[in-house]
């Protein structure tokens, strides 16, 4: 039976060819679903504490029998199993292996230097096999995601005379807890081909009189730390930088995977971090911030599933997954696209808590004078957020009356939360030595991190596990205190006329921007 979601949408029509090109070497990640996540999660919040990995496998997991009948079918012709979690198969062998496993074709393209390949029809899957299976990644290299920071162009409200907002600007204009520094939790970055430089990092903290977090550094799958060499590692620089800032207390452990390369599919280095992030006994994690996306309509829905449910697995081990929710306001693509709205992934995931930007302006005293939806004034970006045309409705935003666009269907809303991204009120970062100043969801998605692993450091003292699947709880505190609630602006761009802030949940904002003393009290 064809299990449909794995071809690529909207790829380039023409160039492609049947004949292999480069390597002949796939790797490939078959993603599992937990048996019935709803009721596992009821029991988790019952008796109060995360499951253990034992536990989850044992009492909701794959049974053996499905497991080894798996196993035998993905290895029976050429296909090798290289490694397994609890709901995760990975494998690797020839195109013609795969091939003859999923009885599909692959077609081949040069482009630059790359070379990208792509399944021509769907996978076969035996029929015994589809209730099992969130998805299979890897089929295609040709999907990317793009880190998702901006750099100001209009200075004239960036904070400390140019300089951009220090960490403690935010500490107080959000609330953060005195008390609560992360202490006894580690937040996990996920980054992709994207290093940073260790004295940049520890010159940020130092000029900030913060005291250096201890950081570390793990491949996922042998990707170097560049370093930092790079303009793109501001990316990686910016999440470590204020992610420690945030919560200096916390472990920070960078989980390095490639970004895709000619023989590596990133869409399996998206599940690869994530499933390594997820089963890494040795950090434990309960925290973790991915700051890159593309619209949902650049990737196979197969992907965007199986990286849910690998949340999923770690969302009832007791880890929340922050995803920043884009930079192109509702168009939501990098680069050329059809000017209709798009939602971000990973960020679309429902197993994910998605972050928003707001243009945030302080008082003297450092009190909110004013913040409102990241809105584009300027062609430099806009707030991601929209209705997933993936993903159907949560059950924990079934009480919203959700922005549905003509012609679209109802489906999952993003963001969930929001915090400061406009570059024009931007952060304060060093990168390659030197001061700077960055903005985005990037920004903001790490600072929820943070916030998270303070009020987890706070459930501990409680004697409380961690928070796990925080969506529902964020959901039941919407309209309270323990939001700055976003009425104004919207997130219109590129030609795409995008959705407006107002009372309550929107799809630029979320719920709005924290009120962390009241959050971290509600949810500890």
């Amino acid at each position: 039976m064809r299990l449909s979601g794995h071809l690529v949408p909207n790829s380039r029509p023409g160039g492609w060819s049947t004949s292999l090109i480069g390597h002949n070497h796939i790797e490939i990640g078959v993603a599992l679903s937990p048996v019935d996540f709803e009721a596992a999660h009821r029991a988790m919040r019952d008796r109060g504490r995360a499951w253990s990995r034992e536990e989850l496998s044992q009492q909701h997991g794959i049974p053996g029998d499905v497991r080894e009948k798996l196993r035998q079918w993905l290895t029976s012709n050429g296909l090798t199993m290289t490694a397994e979690s609890p709901f995760i198969l990975w494998l690797e062998g020839t195109f013609e292996a795969a091939e003859r496993t999923f009885d599909m074709g692959f077609e081949y393209r040069q482009d630059g230097n790359r070379r990208l390949y792509r399944p021509s029809r769907e996978p076969d899957v035996p029929s015994w096999a589809i209730p099992w299976i969130a998805g299979i990644v890897g089929l295609e290299n040709v999907a990317q995601l793009e880190p998702r920071f901006r750099t100001p162009t209009d200075s004239a409200q960036l904070a400390n005379g140019g300089q951009g907002f220090f960490p403690q600007d935010l500490k107080t204009a959000y609330s953060f807890p005195r008390p609560y520094d992360g202490t006894g939790q580690t937040i996990g970055l996920l980054e992709f081909s994207n290093g940073y430089s260790t004295s940049d990092v520890q010159s940020f903290w130092q000029s900030m009189n913060i005291p250096a977090p201890h950081l570390e550094f793990v491949s996922v799958d042998g990707t170097p730390n560049d370093g930092g060499v790079n303009s793109y590692d501001m990316e990686a620089t910016l999440d470590v930088e204020w992610a420690g800032a945030m919560a200096p207390g916390a472990r920070l452990v960078v989980y390095e995977a490639s970004s895709g390369t000619s023989d590596q599919a990133f869409g399996a280095s998206v599940l690869k971090a994530l499933d390594y992030a997820i089963h890494d006994t040795t950090h434990k994690p309960s925290v973790l911030s991915i700051s890159y996306g593309d619209g949902e309509s650049r990737f196979p829905t197969s992907e965007m599933k199986a990286w849910d449910a690998a949340m999923q697995e770690g969302a009832l081990l007791g880890i929340t997954t922050f995803v920043a929710s884009g930079d192109q306001g509702a168009y939501g693509l990098h680069g050329m696209g059809w000017p209709i709205p798009h939602v971000d992934a990973p960020a679309n995931c429902p197993h994910a808590v998605a972050v928003g930007g707001t243009h945030l302006v302080l008082n003297a005293n450092g009190s909110i004078q004013s913040e409102t939806g990241w809105t584009d004034t300027n062609n430099n970006g806009a707030s991601g957020g929209g209705i997933s045309q993936v993903f159907a409705v949560p059950s924990y935003q079934s009480g919203l009356s959700l922005p549905v666009k003509a012609g679209d269907k109802p489906g999952r809303g993003v963001p969930d939360v929001a915090a400061n991204a406009d570059p024009d009120t931007g952060y304060a970062v060093v990168f390659q030595g030197s001061p700077t100043v960055i903005g985005g969801t990037s920004a903001a998605c790490p600072l929820w991190a943070a916030l998270a692993a303070c009020i987890n450091q706070a459930r501990t003292l409680n004697r409380k596990g961690p928070l796990g699947f925080a969506n529902p709880d964020l959901y039941n505190l919407g309209g309270t205190s323990a939001f700055h609630d976003i009425t104004s602006g919207n997130n219109s761009y590129n030609m795409v006329e995008g959705y407006q802030c107002g009372p309550g949940w929107d799809a630029v904002t979320g719920w709005g921007s924290p009120e962390a003393i009241r959050l971290t009290g509600e949810l500890s």
